[in-house]
């Protein structure tokens, strides 16, 4: 009896061994009092939710708060220290910012930040903030890799240059701050591992840099609801890895450049609102997975390109208030991914493609306010497909063959020729009027004389 007694000995042992390894990893793994306290430093200077220091503690990290994220120093093992990964502030449950919040400068000193977020927090009008980044000098070991200040309607100020100092920025968004003034800082070509640039919705002026087509890695650029001017940068074309360029909403003029067509990656190109002028350039069909083409409100000034037809993956096409004359080419109905075709208010004639019929997945289409004349070519089922996402008012040579089939579309109802025109080739389109579908409240004229002769035969008999 005594071997069970000794063997229940050795597991008390063991397990008061590792109790107090795990105690010792523990207290070896707490934050250094000089990152607890530039921590506390930066809570005070944003956010008076609480008492930040009484909500610290000993160690922030051992009961985070919410918009505190501690991770160990990667590589330290399993007695590595905790330190402060990312901080959250203004949108609750993460510490909003109090009315006399500054930009929270001490937040580059913490050794471990990876991630800081600054979003609806200043907005205060009678309390401007400056945006300002400590020197160069102090940044250059940050190891921050995303930095987003975001919705902040006092925040004002031009982009700090020292951004380019932060070399281990991946993410980097400055959006819908509109205080934000000024140029672009040429050294953000500088952040070589940056993938996502996101300056949108600022006050920011002058030239697109061109510098930023250094940065071969980046993803996403969106440069949007800005005051940019001049050309579009060829050197963008040098972003061979670019998804999205949002260029919208801006002063810029000018074409299209041919370097474009090299961002062979893009699935989203936006240059709306601008005042671009010219063709499209040729290659732009070569974008095979571009999905979202927009560009209207330009006034580009030239005949719509049936190469588009070409770009088989696209689902939304916006030309609108572009200046574009000529037809709406028939390769358009190839476009079977389409969902979205806005054409309206340009100078567009001739008749609209059978083709755009065919596409099954458009469920907007708008080619109002143009020149186009004819017949509606459109079937019974695309138009239930459509319903009121349809617009063909201000056409005036437009016309529909049958009010009692198409519903109100702007255009409307055919007279004489032109009727009986689309009446019999819808019935061709069909098949023959027997085994296709009967226009409701009126016969082909085809079938009107045989149908005459075999009722007589019949009272006759």
């Amino acid at each position: 009896m005594a071997e069970p007694s000794a063997s229940c000995s050795s597991r008390a042992l063991a397990t008061a061994l590792c109790l107090l390894l795990h105690l010792s990893l523990w207290a070896a793994a707490a934050m250094d009092p000089a990152e607890r306290e530039a921590l506390l430093r930066v809570m005070e200077a944003v956010s008076s939710d609480r008492d930040w220091r009484e909500a610290a503690g000993a160690d922030p990290c051992s009961s985070p708060w919410p918009g505190l994220e501690c991770k160990p120093a990667p590589g330290g093992g399993a007695a590595a220290r905790m330190h402060v990964a990312r901080l959250d502030f203004g949108v609750p449950p993460n510490p909003t910012c109090k009315d006399t919040a500054t930009f929270p400068l001490g937040a580059f000193a913490l050794p471990e930040l990876r991630a800081l977020f600054l979003v609806d927090c200043f907005k205060n009008p009678d309390a401007i903030t400056a945006f300002t980044l400590p020197p160069p000098a102090n940044l250059s070991a940050s190891r921050l890799q995303q930095l987003s200040v975001r919705s902040n309607p006092s925040l004002s100020g031009t982009l700090p240059p020292q951004l380019a100092s932060i070399r281990s920025l991946q993410v980097l968004t400055v959006s819908q701050n509109a205080l934000i003034r000024g140029e672009v800082p040429q050294g953000l070509g500088e952040l070589k591992n940056l993938v996502h640039l996101d300056l949108s919705y600022n006050s920011l002026t002058g030239p697109i840099p061109s510098r930023l087509g250094e940065l071969r890695g980046l993803v996403g650029l969106d440069l949007s609801y800005n005051s940019f001017s001049g050309p579009i940068p060829t050197r963008l074309g040098e972003l061979t890895q670019l998804q999205k360029l949002d260029l919208s909403s801006n002063n810029l003029t000018g074409g299209v450049p041919v370097t474009v067509t090299r961002l062979k990656a893009l699935t989203f190109l936006a240059l709306s609102n601008n005042g671009l002028r010219g063709r499209l350039p040729a290659g732009l069909s070569d974008l095979r997975d571009l999905q979202y083409l927009i560009m209207e409100n330009n006034p580009m000034g030239v005949p719509l390109p049936p190469e588009l037809g070409s770009i088989a993956r696209l689902q939304e096409l916006r030309l609108a208030n572009s200046g574009l004359s000529g037809s709406i080419p028939e390769t358009f109905g190839l476009l079977s991914s389409l969902t979205t075709l806005s054409l309206e208010n340009n100078n567009l004639t001739g008749q609209i493609p059978a083709g755009l019929s065919r596409l099954k997945r458009m469920y907007h289409l708008n080619l109002s306010k143009n020149g186009l004349d004819g017949v509606v070519p459109f079937d019974g089922a695309f138009l239930r497909q459509l319903g009121r996402n349809l617009d063909l008012s201000g056409n005036p040579g437009l016309c529909v063959a049958d009010r009692a089939v198409v519903p109100d579309v702007g255009v409307g109802v055919c007279a004489g020729d032109a009727a009986r025109e689309s009446s019999a080739a819808a019935g061709s389109s069909a098949g023959g009027a027997i085994g296709g579908e009967v226009t409701r409240g009126r016969w082909p004229a085809a079938l009107l004389k045989p149908a005459a002769v075999a009722l007589c035969c019949c009272l006759l008999l």
